[in-house]
């Protein structure tokens, strides 16, 4: 018996010295993450952007209620945490809803437009689209099989069609298309999208259709509205024959974590790798590191970047992931 409480006391001990080991650790996690030297005017730019913010919000060009505002810079406390905080609200690019029309406007009627009918007029691809006569030409939509259908591919193809008046006729589903193309009613597909990020989510789309199989059978455009240039170099590699256009580009320099972005944020104080490091410590500790997307969102593009509708998830997860186990709450919609 008395062997029996001592190795339960013993067990115990041990036990409670794990238990001030790891209570130990995770007090070293915080305190590492306090570490960033923070430039002399950190204090006046966190007011500064949070006050910028709000404006932009009050006057509509940041399509983010109030309330989902508050809730998400509430949750930094700190100086270092709000300084980061003001740094990711500096380098967001937000779209609203009448910028991202304005821009599926631009890509039919001009950049799509110039590609498909080369020495037309610059109305002849609408006039299809919007026409009774019969055209082997179809609007298509970005999505997988598995894919749920609030993705933004349909959401997009509803927008363009109301306000680009495109015949239901002239617009199907990638299966529709792919066994239209078979039957070789169709040589030209528009594949119609709002993001393109890495590349590699719509080559999965392509294959998974069938349309590698078709590429002789039709002419391929992509049609994004917003187009990374990983993406636009990953295509051109996997699916030479597919015709991207976009009618917005990024680039490396979009990336939160470059060397230009915190030449400029960091003020000689912070370099983005010890940035870097600070947000994947931090972001281990709320829990922002969806297994589908990694700490740096799809390709490790560390973008800051948004519509009103969505949010790519090449965008940095502390923007529009939720972790309801650690209570984080996202500042822009998935």
């Amino acid at each position: 018996m008395h062997e029996s409480v001592d190795a339960f006391v013993e067990s115990y001990s041990r036990m409670a010295s794990m238990d001030e080991l790891f209570n130990q650790g995770r007090l070293l996690s915080q305190l590492w993450i306090a570490q960033l030297k923070l430039p002399d005017s950190a204090s006046s730019f966190v007011e500064s952007v949070i006050l910028d913010s709000r404006n932009l919000i009050n006057r509509g060009l940041w399509e983010i209620p109030t309330a989902r505002f508050d809730s998400w810079i509430n949750q930094f406390v700190g100086p270092e945490e709000e300084f980061f905080a003001a740094c990711l609200l500096d380098h967001l690019i937000f779209r609203t809803s009448s910028q991202f029309e304005a821009g599926l406007k631009a890509l039919f009627r001009s950049n799509l437009q110039g590609k498909i009918f080369i020495g037309s007029s610059d109305d002849e691809l609408m006039i299809k689209l919007a026409g009774r006569q019969e055209t082997q030409l179809r609007i298509v939509p970005v999505i997988g099989e598995k894919d749920p259908p609030t993705k933004s591919g349909p959401l997009v193809l509803r927008r363009l069609q109301r306000i680009m008046h495109i015949r239901h006729k002239w617009i199907c589903w990638p299966w529709q298309a792919a066994a239209k193309i078979r039957e070789s009613e169709i040589n030209t597909v528009i594949f119609v999208d709002d993001f393109l990020g890495s590349g590699k989510q719509f080559e999965t789309f392509f294959n998974q259709w069938g349309f590698n199989q078709l590429q002789d059978n039709a002419t391929y455009y992509y049609a994004s509205v917003v187009a990374h240039g990983n993406g636009l170099d990953h295509i051109a590699k996997t699916l030479p024959y597919v015709q991207v256009i976009s009618a917005e580009q990024l680039n490396k320099s979009h990336d939160f974590f470059s060397e230009d972005v915190w030449s400029r944020l960091g003020q000689e104080m912070i370099s983005a790798t010890e940035a870097k490091d600070w947000y994947l410590a931090f972001a281990k500790e709320k829990g922002l590191i969806p297994n589908t997307t990694g700490a740096f969102g799809v390709g490790d593009l560390s973008l800051a970047f948004g519509f009103s509708h969505s949010t790519p998830n090449n965008s940095l997860p502390i923007f529009w992931y939720e972790n309801e186990t650690t209570g984080w709450q996202p500042l822009l919609e998935r």
